[in-house]
């Protein structure tokens, strides 16, 4: 299809229609009066046409030229002037006579330019303080990490590296190996930096990091790929804005090749110490009996040398006996020993298949938790199973665990025969993976105390079985928790307001507690107490999630049944919980002197300073109401309720934290936030501006009263 016609055009068209039609209309009539008209006449009527029809042509030109220079010219320079404002950022003036005969779309152009120039120009204010906020804060949390004596590197799901200090670099002793964008395994060992983190993404994705007591973070030990340097550290998952899926990683690291080194090396040294001092008591006992043998019958000499060549020298083997075991302690200390889930190592031997075979593995059983180091372990289950696949020649396994008394048991199960003692030995004296540094499988079994061993496993089944120490179960012992996405930080209280001029400083600059009660009820002069307080704080202008206070309160009297239809309280749940006594010197405490927020503030107030004159303390610090806010933006005849206040912004309180104290503050802080940002847009931007238009609408509310 062709392009449509523009302005000009259709305009000029639509003048030349009218020509056109004029002229027909006047040849119309000079053909109807020349039949009626005597043949003589007819010369003087094509001239009358001829007279009529160019004035007309004329004029409807002269016409349309002065439109397309009034009109339609100016109409498009407007156009062009709004687009390159729009589009361009221009803001060129547009000339006075320009749109002078369409002065109201001219003043209107010129308004929707200047406007647009002003959001622009705001806009751009407030995109280049964001980038200067932002560059601040990594400049300030760069000369964090350059601090930091560790190493710190900051990685996505796929390892590539999104930060890291200067002291990562000097720890792993490499230069143009690590950058931004990098893959962080080409510095180090990558099966423990792979299996650290599908533990944690396995155990975020099955909610076990609510309860896990390690959270989100399990230990690690890497080496470099030199081998030279063994690193110790923990790793962190980190989690998307939303806190719904896992977004990467945080390694944290120190070197402790000196430490483990001496480590092997004193365990070296004890154990030959032991072997030679074992086997010279050994001589020692054995030439006590070759004298006492010698010695007549009934000689009194011979009791007293069977306590110093038999007695004592076993004494002495059993002190060193319980030497090597301490000193094997020691060694075993300096590894990443944790607490895993034993379904969990067992899923990631069956999905490892480091030698590419097809093997049909079944875990079966229930699940234990063990205390072991479990990127050793899952590796050196995964080369007894690919041994044992080639010696018996099965592709068939199940892997189960089995509890003793103080001992768990991981099993490999497969049908056919055993292996021998000295089969097994061989293969535990194989290097195993590579990324995990210089180690055998007979290393990973001393280090966990541990060792394999075949038995029969009944019904034509073999097991290869491990014991590993089991620890308690965590389950049904919550540990408290933080709301998600906690801020523990906030760099630019540098340049907190001074306290002194509170009420002169601008509300984005407060720091803010937004708090909420539940009651038994809504009369405090007729005994109603609170039982429940929360509170959680602003500090300019964000919401630190991390930073709650959340307390029950033993009322000292019946909640009534109504009470807790609305917030779901009961007396089961404040029993044996402080009194207000207890709980307001705690939450004074948390407040400090940021200023109180609340939605319909007076309410809650009441209870507080009811029970702050028991309690000993006073909030005397500003109150703000976001029900008086809200009513100076949008009315006093709106619906300012949390809920329609909420709903107006778009934020969702869940409905289980409807009606709880912490629920309620969340919300009223989340709509405070976007309160802030009217009221300051409205020209109310301090503290002072924000109490005198919430006494304004107390006052309207008096006067409305009154009448």
């Amino acid at each position: 299809m062709g392009e449509k016609p523009g302005l000009r055009l259709r305009i000029f068209l639509f003048f030349g229609l009218i020509a056109t039609g004029s002229v027909a209309a006047m040849m119309a009539a000079v053909l109807v009066a020349a039949r009626h008209a005597p043949p003589e006449t007819i010369p003087d009527l094509v001239l009358a046409f001829a007279v009529a029809a160019f004035p007309t042509v004329a004029l409807t030109l002269w016409v349309w030229l002065k439109f397309d220079e009034t009109v339609a010219r100016p109409i498009l320079t407007l156009a062009a002037e709004i687009q390159a404002a729009l589009h361009a950022g221009a803001r060129g003036a547009l000339a006075p006579e320009t749109g002078r005969f369409i002065e109201p779309l001219a003043s209107t152009a010129r308004a929707v330019i200047d406007t647009l120039a002003a959001h622009r120009e705001r806009t751009d204010e407030a995109v280049a303080a964001a980038v200067a906020d932002a560059a601040r804060q990594r400049g300030r949390l760069e000369a964090v990490l350059r601090d930091i004596e560790e190493g710190v590197v900051i990685c996505n799901l796929d390892h590539r590296i999104r930060l890291y200090n200067r002291h990562a670099l000097q720890i792993l002793h490499v230069s143009g190996d690590l950058g931004l964008g990098r893959s962080l395994l080409s510095v180090v060992s990558p099966q423990p930096i792979r299996h650290s983190l599908q533990r944690l993404v396995r155990r975020f994705e099955s909610g076990r990091h609510v309860d896990h007591p390690d959270g989100l973070t399990a230990l690690v030990i890497v080496t470099t790929l030199d081998r030279r340097r063994q690193l110790r550290g923990r790793m962190v998952l980190t989690l998307e804005q939303e806190g719904t899926k896992a977004a990467g990683y945080i390694i944290s690291f120190g070197d402790v090749t000196n430490e483990l080194s001496a480590g092997v090396w004193r365990d070296r040294l004890l154990h030959e110490a032991t072997e030679d001092m074992r086997q010279r008591v050994s001589n020692l006992a054995l030439a006590g009996e070759v004298l006492i043998g010698r010695l007549p019958p009934g000689d009194r000499r011979t009791d007293a040398l069977r306590h110093v060549f038999v007695e004592e020298p076993a004494a002495l083997g059993l002190r060193l006996d319980q030497l090597d075991g301490a000193a094997s302690d020691l060694l075993a200390s300096a590894w990443p020993m944790a607490n895993v889930l034993s379904t969990s190592l067992l899923t990631m031997v069956r999905e490892r298949r480091s030698e590419g075979r097809d093997l049909d593995v079944e875990i079966e059983g229930g699940s234990l938790w063990l205390h072991c180091d479990g990127a050793t372990v899952v590796d050196l289950l995964d080369r007894m199973m690919n041994r044992i696949a080639i010696y018996a020649r099965t592709p068939t396994f199940r892997l189960g665990t089995g509890r003793g008394e103080r001992l768990a048991f991981l099993d490999i199960k497969w049908r056919g025969d055993g292996v021998p003692l000295d089969v097994l030995t061989v293969w535990l004296e194989e290097r195993l993976d590579d990324a995990l540094g210089p180690i055998t499988g007979a290393d990973v079994l001393k280090r966990h105390h541990s060792d394999v061993w075949c038995q029969e496993g009944g019904d034509g089944w073999t097991v290869l079985r491990m014991p590993l120490a089991i620890v308690e179960t965590r389950e049904g012992r919550p540990i408290a928790q933080l709301p998600e996405r906690p801020e523990f930080y906030d760099f630019d209280l540098s340049a907190a307001v001074d306290r002194l001029a509170i009420v002169d400083a601008p509300l984005k600059a407060l720091t803010l507690v937004v708090f909420d009660t539940e009651t038994t009820g809504l009369e405090p002069s007729r005994g109603d107490e609170i039982i429940q307080i929360a509170g959680v704080r602003i500090v300019n202008g964000r919401l630190l999630r991390g930073e709650v206070f959340d307390s029950y309160v033993d009322p000292g009297r019946r909640i009534p049944s109504a009470s807790t239809k609305v917030h779901g309280i009961s007396d089961d749940m404040v029993s044996g919980a402080d009194s207000i006594e207890r709980v307001l010197p705690r939450f004074h405490a948390f407040v400090g002197d940021a200023v109180l927020v609340a939605h319909n503030a007076a309410f809650d107030m009441k209870f507080l300073s009811r029970g702050a004159g028991t309690a000993g303390v006073a909030f005397d610090t500003p109150v703000l109401d976001t029900v008086l806010l809200a009513a100076h933006l949008f009315g006093a005849t709106t619906s300012l309720t949390l809920d329609s206040l909420a709903e107006r912004f778009q934020i969702v309180i869940p409905t289980e934290d409807r009606h709880t104290a912490l629920g309620d503050s969340i919300a009223t802080a989340l709509v405070l936030i976007r309160l802030i940002d009217m009221l300051d847009a409205a020209g109310v931007t301090t503290l002072r501006d924000a109490l005198a238009v919430s006494e304004r609408q107390v006052s309207i509310r008096r006067a409305q009263k009154a009448y």
